[in-house]
């Protein structure tokens, strides 16, 4: 009887960190100890160890993935927090949101490491080169900004040619800056000089964040006109629009083999779309509100990865992904020994 009692407490407990399942996994609620802030940036560190969540009550949360308990409360920010990111290869993360302060962490002590910038209007995303020596940053704003991040000197200030900017990602050669605000057109930029490099019509409406993919060769974007565009930097003829139905996206994620994104936004659960066959791969269920942020880090062993998505819900929650096709693994081909 003591051994059923306890088979069935730790029954309760799974079913309470387990909200969702896929064919290959399942995802984990991470707890919040206070009064549930609206999550709208989430960040994972490259190893999978830490995890930065941050949202409406100002206050950035370093989480230990392992144990999923919160290890660090970072105060300084006196507005929203809207982005995060790691810096590569390190445990320093940059935030930034409606106070207009962009502050570097270190998310292994728990302590404020600089200001790196003040402005007078909302930080909308920001992003940082894989080398870690550039930061752009764009916002309620037509600007553009590039900065040195070891010194915080700007770089460049670009005229972004148009408003309400949210989207910005780096090439993977770190050389070229994508943008995309309110007018839906994506536009391409040196980082080496500022300089325009290129501009697509992508979207009827506000761009809402994109990412390049499959060695740079696409920029992937998505849209308050309820549609993903593909944009093929190779052969522009080749580009394609995914429409999305009813949702409104907010975040895309790659998903890191080339040929596949995560969506999250207003259906309230994460989409695997596979740009080879324009389909839903995969969908993963479980936030009630609105999906607001997502990251995704591939495993060491090359074996998929982990999705992390934040939302309105105020929840925060991850996902293993597979891969699209299992890998077999070689069992040694050595005769069995002979009994003796």
């Amino acid at each position: 009887m003591k051994k059923i009692r306890t088979f069935l407490y730790i029954a309760t407990l799974l079913l309470l960190v387990i909200s969702a399942s896929a064919e290959d996994g399942f995802s984990k609620a991470i707890p919040f100890d206070n009064e549930q802030p609206v999550i709208s940036t989430v960040s994972l560190h490259s190893e999978g160890k830490l995890l930065i969540t941050a949202g409406d009550d100002h206050v950035v949360r370093v989480w230990d993935l392992t144990s999923g308990i919160q290890t660090h409360q970072l105060l300084g920010h006196s507005g929203w927090i809207r982005t995060s990111a790691f810096v590569p290869n390190s445990t320093e993360v940059v935030t930034a949101g409606d106070d207009g302060k962009v502050l570097m962490w270190n998310a292994a002590s728990g302590s404020l490491s600089r200001q790196i910038l003040q402005l007078d209007h909302t930080v909308a995303r920001l992003v940082i080169s894989p080398d870690a020596r550039t930061l752009g940053l764009v916002g309620f704003s037509n600007d553009i900004l590039v900065l040195e991040l070891a010194t915080g000197n700007v770089l460049h200030k670009i005229d972004g040619q148009t408003g309400d900017m949210r989207a910005i990602g780096f090439s993977g050669s770190g050389k070229v800056l994508a943008t995309g605000g309110r007018d839906g057109t994506i536009r391409l930029w040196s980082v080496d000089s500022g300089q325009p490099l290129g501009e697509f019509v992508a979207h009827r409406r506000r761009v809402r964040d994109l990412k390049f993919v499959n060695d740079d060769s696409l920029v992937v974007s998505v849209s308050d006109d309820r549609t993903m565009f593909v944009t093929n930097l190779e052969d522009t003829a080749a580009s394609f629009r995914i429409p999305l139905g009813s949702v409104i996206p907010f975040a895309i994620a790659d998903c890191g083999n080339g040929h596949e994104v995560a969506v999250g936004g207003t259906d309230n659960q994460v989409s695997v779309w596979d740009l080879q066959k324009q389909s839903i791969r995969k969908m993963f269920k479980g936030h009630s509100g609105s999906i607001t942020s997502l990251d995704y880090i591939p495993r060491a062993n090359g074996l998929g990865g982990l999705l992390v998505s934040g939302s309105f819900d105020t929840s925060v929650r991850t996902w293993p992904l597979a891969p699209v096709q299992p890998i077999r693994v070689r069992v040694s081909e050595q005769p069995t020994a002979s009994a003796k």
